[in-house]
C-alpha cells in the first residue's frame, strides 16, 4: 500500500468539508461536541479559509494506492487529510493543524506514511499538537514520531491558546 499526499484545490473544498465531519465525529469523543439540528457538527467554516488564502498553509488529501494482485489497474482511494501550516506563534516551525485518517485505514501505517511524506516534502522544524483528552491520538503520535524521527524529539505539555496540549517538537 502506497500513501500519497495530494494538494487540495479550492474547488475540492466540499470534499474536505465532508471528511472534516468524520474528523469532528472522532474529536467529539474528547471534546463533547454537540450535533446541530441538521445532524452535523458545527464549526466555523473560516477555520479552513486560510488553506487557500495564506501561502504558509498547505492542505493535502491522503490517497492510498492499492495494487490488487492479478489486476493491472491501481486502485486509488481517499484515506484522509493533513492540514499543515506555519505555526502563528513560531513561523519558523511547521505545525500539523489537523490530521485525519479514515477508520478503514487506521492501524495500517497510512498515517505514519503520510507523516513521513510531509517531513520529506517540508524539511525543517516541526511540531505536532495533541489534545490532552485525545488518548488514541497521543498513542498514535508517540509511535509515529518515534518511527519517523527516532528519539530525536521533545515531548512536552503546554497551553495552545486556551487548551492544554501535548507538543511533539523536532527537526528534520
Amino acid at each position: 500500500m502506497k500513501v500519497s499526499l495530494v494538494p487540495i484545490a479550492e474547488n475540492e473544498r466540499p470534499t474536505l468539508e465532508r471528511l472534516f465531519q468524520f474528523y469532528l465525529y472522532e474529536m467529539a469523543a474528547c471534546l463533547a461536541l454537540p450535533l446541530n439540528a441538521q445532524g452535523s457538527y458545527a464549526y466555523r467554516p473560516t477555520l479552513l479559509d486560510g488553506y487557500w488564502t495564506q501561502p504558509e498553509h498547505q492542505p493535502f488529501f491522503m490517497v492510498v494506492e492499492n495494487d490488487a494482485a492479478g489486476v493491472e489497474a491501481v486502485e486509488q482511494e481517499l484515506a484522509g487529510f493533513a492540514l499543515i501550516r506555519r505555526y502563528p506563534q513560531d513561523p519558523a516551525r511547521y505545525d500539523i493543524d489537523q490530521f485525519f485518517v479514515a477508520r478503514k485505514f487506521k492501524g495500517q501505517g497510512v498515517g505514519k506514511q503520510a507523516l513521513a511524506n510531509l517531513l520529506n516534502q517540508f524539511p525543517g522544524k516541526w511540531q505536532i499538537r495533541v489534545l490532552v483528552e485525545n488518548e488514541p491520538a497521543l498513542a498514535f503520535w508517540q509511535s509515529a514520531v518515534r518511527q519517523v524521527v527516532g528519539q530525536h524529539y521533545e515531548h512536552s505539555m503546554d497551553l495552545d491558546v486556551d487548551l492544554m496540549m501535548h507538543f511533539f517538537r523536532f527537526e528534520v
